[in-house]
Formats: structure tokens, C-alpha cells, sequence
């Protein structure tokens, strides 16, 4: 079978659900839906390293925003980026079309379009706005000239939502 050159880099929890804190899988392994869309796109899915696992146990609480937001966890996600952007290049490099980046809706470190914040009574806040990762992904991808959509996949609604 003749290969369709076009990828799509995902948020590892999009394809392994048991990696999101306690209580916060939507299914209990790989996103069905978002497996079912790349396949039917023809993509093939490139797996971004779980930033939150390079700090945190697997067994952890979920947290906000504000909780990640810090010089240690901007700077592993720093090092997951170089070597995904390492890889987007390397693909382009090769003819591939790089078709898109997946987050993940409402992710602290993985939102790449919506994000967990603490509100202004202490409660946690789904508003729009990117993750510490995709904070520092559009920044490396913007400093490298490098332009790729960047989606959110909304695990709720089955669908992927853009900036």
C-alpha cells in the first residue's frame, strides 16, 4: 500500500488515556474518536512525550494552569519540544505533509487552544487560552519560522477545535 506522507503530532494522552491524572480519562485506553479521524484523514499519528510524566507521578491529582507554571516544568517541556520539532523538520524534510499538532481541551500543560486556570473564587476554570507545553510550543515553532496548524481535540465533544 502506497503511504499518504501526511502526519499529525498528538498529545501522548490522546492515544494512552491511563496517562492523564486520577479521574480524568474519558476512555480507558486510546481516544476511539481521534484514532477513528486520523485514519480516515489518512494521518499518521506521531506521538508527543507526556510532559507531565518527566515530573509527576503517574498517580497524581488533576491540577491547573497556575500549578505548572514554573521555570522546571517550562523547561522539560522545552527539551519534549526540541526533539518534536526535530522531527516535524525531519518529516518535512522527507516530502511528508505535516498536517497539524494535537492537543488536548482543557489540558494545564496539553491545551493547546482551552486550559484548566484557577478562577478568581479558587475554583478550577476551563477557559480559552493554550497549556504551559503549548505555551512554549507556539513560542519554539514561532522563533524557527516554522508554521503548522495547531488543534486541540476535544475528547467531550469528539471533535478537533482550532486557535
Amino acid at each position: 500500500m502506497k503511504r499518504s506522507k501526511k502526519v499529525i503530532f498528538a498529545s501522548h494522552c490522546l492515544l494512552n488515556q491511563n496517562a492523564r491524572a486520577s479521574g480524568v480519562a474519558k476512555s480507558s485506553g486510546v481516544v476511539k474518536e481521534f484514532v477513528n479521524f486520523c485514519i480516515k484523514k489518512g494521518y499518521g499519528i506521531v506521538p508527543i512525550e507526556c510532559p507531565q510524566l518527566q515530573f509527576e507521578p503517574l498517580l497524581r491529582q488533576p491540577a491547573t494552569r497556575e500549578h505548572y507554571d514554573n521555570r522546571a516544568v517550562r523547561s522539560v517541556c522545552r527539551n519534549i519540544i526540541t526533539s518534536t520539532i526535530k522531527q516535524i523538520i525531519m518529516y518535512r524534510q522527507a516530502g511528508y505533509a505535516v498536517c497539524g499538532i494535537f492537543g488536548v481541551e482543557g489540558s494545564p500543560t496539553c491545551g493547546a487552544v482551552r486550559t484548566h486556570v484557577l478562577s478568581s473564587g479558587g475554583r478550577s476554570v476551563n477557559v480559552r487560552g493554550r497549556g504551559i507545553f503549548y505555551d512554549e510550543m507556539n513560542a519554539a515553532l514561532k522563533k524557527r519560522r516554522i508554521s503548522v496548524p495547531i488543534y486541540d481535540w476535544d475528547i467531550q465533544a469528539k471533535k478537533a477545535l482550532n486557535r
